[in-house]
């Protein structure tokens, strides 16, 4: 069985965790207590994982482990590591923080170049974090698919533009009986699915179902179709 050496990265925050897999599963991100809490917060479309160095056994992959986690600094203020790998599993509660040496971990360059920053500078930022986290979605007319708005908060938007935001969140539920229609002229499509395909309005069409001028009643307990 062949292992690999993997980092995740949180887009949001920067921080990143390191692990070892039999496996390269994309939808497996890493097992650590702070690890999992994060994806938690943030989603996981927020995280990225890479893979380091692949085609190891299993006794390579514990001495590598420790040796990425070091090498990155993954048990610094920058990583989601708590332990300096080779074992696996959540040991947390066994880490003496008191330490753990962070030297090589210093946010002071972050602090200064945060202060650098002008208070516009700094909302815009927030406001670009913020859009990052939030669902995004492309808003196009029913005749121009080509022609998509991209909406970063769908409410802030219907707001503005005069819209009911049940009614578009309903035309991407699956489950509901609007799923994929149209809107006052418009249809929508979460970020990440394929772009819509022209619209055809089936309203008026006649399926050829027989069942006009007929209706049914009830014979021996069984309901039977009569010409009315």
């Amino acid at each position: 069985m062949q292992y690999s050496i993997y980092k995740t990265t949180n887009r949001v925050t920067g921080k990143f965790y390191v692990g070892k897999q039999h496996k390269n599963d994309p939808n497996y991100l890493g097992s650590g207590n702070l690890i999992k809490k994060a994806i938690k917060k943030h989603g996981k479309h927020n995280f990225e994982k890479t893979i380091l160095e692949d085609k190891l056994t299993a006794k390579q992959a514990n001495a590598r482990e420790v040796y990425w986690i070091g090498k990155t600094g993954a048990l610094g203020n920058q990583g989601y590591n708590m332990a300096k790998g080779g074992t696996g599993g959540d040991l947390s509660k066994f880490v003496d923080h008191s330490k753990i040496d962070r030297s090589n971990n210093d946010t002071s360059g972050l602090r200064r170049y945060w202060d650098s920053l002008t208070p516009a500078q700094r909302k815009a930022k927030h406001k670009a974090q913020a859009q990052k986290r939030a669902k995004t979605f492309y808003i196009s007319p029913v005749d121009e698919p080509e022609n998509e708005t991209k909406v970063y908060n769908l409410k802030e938007w219907c707001a503005k533009n005069g819209y009911h935001p049940p009614n578009f969140y309903n035309r991407i539920n699956p489950n509901h009986r609007l799923y994929g229609k149209q809107h006052k002229g418009l249809r929508i499509r979460p970020e990440g699915t394929p772009k819509l395909e022209p619209y055809e309005d089936l309203r008026g069409v006649n399926y050829g179902n027989n069942c006009k001028g007929k209706t049914w009643r009830m014979k021996d307990g069984k309901r039977v179709w009569i010409t009315v």
